[in-house]
């Protein structure tokens, strides 16, 4: 048996059950009904300590009246924008002298990159300064010094990185739902949690004959600190329609039990679980029909763990598995 196998089984030990039902060892926790469907609320709070709060960062979002979209799931590759890069080469030939530029080097307009002597007959030949046509990053160095280049070779690859194009394909059989200017949310790997939108700004004409989809390119705004790099991979949810407006929670605040849905919501220090009815949902809300009225506060970030002591057997408690066990 592993340590950490021994400290007690399953992250629940982070203190839940130290205060985790209301009521003596082994008597049913008393019931606390939240200010709107005591009927429909299951018996038994969890009231956990301020320590444990911490321990699982238990978060709670009230409900609230949201318009519920529909929308897209699209792979796409983050590009920059061919308008606002530049492949650098030198107008002579030459050898290469000096390079004032690294991969990741923030350059701007007219800002000398690598000076070459030119390799023509003359006393004294001239030595040509390459210069950065735009402001940006420098993403691509493919020269050093006491090389020869030409007019031929790119020695530079310099991009305007403070907003990129996101490269996706839609099937043709959603077409009808893609239009031009539609806003998109995307996710990157990287930043799991964090959210970046854009519009759709540039369709293809063309659909691709053995893949039977259409390019489209959607425009992001980076960070400031340029978290969104060129050839990284995303998610996009491409909002194509709107529902009226509901009562809604965040997904991740809906919990499952068979066929049940339900939410954990506040109830001063105690947090009661209350069955609810869901409607449509999208990528980040779920619309709630019955069960939570706007304004209630409803687990997000913890629910698992609370539907984990809620689930519990009755009587049951963690296992210390440190001890030994009798047969």
């Amino acid at each position: 048996m592993t340590t950490g196998r021994k400290v007690v089984r399953a992250a629940l030990g982070l203190l839940l059950l130290g205060s985790a039902c209301k009521g003596g060892k082994g008597q049913p926790a008393p019931t606390t009904q939240a200010s709107h469907g005591a009927e429909d609320a299951e018996a038994g709070s969890i009231t956990i300590s301020p320590e444990a709060r911490a321990n699982i960062g238990l978060a709670v979002e009230p409900a609230e009246q949201r318009v519920i979209e529909r929308t897209l799931l699209l792979n796409a590759t983050l590009k920059v924008d061919p308008d606002h890069e530049a492949f650098v080469s030198s107008r002579v030939q030459g050898k290469v002298t000096i390079v004032s530029a690294n991969v990741g080097d923030v350059v701007t307009r007219g800002q000398p990159l690598v000076a070459i002597q030119s390799l023509q007959i003359a006393e004294t030949p001239p030595t040509v300064e390459v210069a950065s046509p735009l402001d940006g990053i420098v993403l691509e160095r493919n020269v050093t010094v006491g090389e020869t280049v030409d007019p031929t070779r790119a020695l530079f690859h310099v991009g305007d990185v403070s907003h990129l194009l996101a490269e996706a394909e839609v099937y043709e059989a959603d077409l009808a739902s893609v239009r031009l200017g539609e806003w998109a949310r995307l996710r990157v790997a990287p930043y799991p949690d964090r959210v970046f939108t854009g519009r759709v700004v540039r369709l293809a004409d063309a659909i691709d004959p053995v893949r039977r989809t259409l390019r489209l390119w959607i425009e992001v705004r980076n960070t400031p600190d340029r978290k969104l790099k060129p050839d990284l991979f995303a998610q996009v949810q491409l909002v194509v329609a709107t529902s009226g407006r509901a009562v809604a929670v965040p997904n991740e605040a809906v919990q499952t039990d068979g066929p049940d849905r339900f939410v954990f919501v506040q109830n001063g220090d105690a947090f009661v679980r209350q069955n609810v009815v869901v409607g449509e949902r999208d990528d980040r809300y779920t619309a709630v029909t019955s069960g939570v009225i706007a304004g209630d506060l409803v687990v997000t970030k913890g629910a698992v763990e609370l539907k984990a002591v809620a689930l519990r057997p009755a009587g049951g408690g963690v296992v210390d598995e440190s001890k030994p066990h009798t047969h």
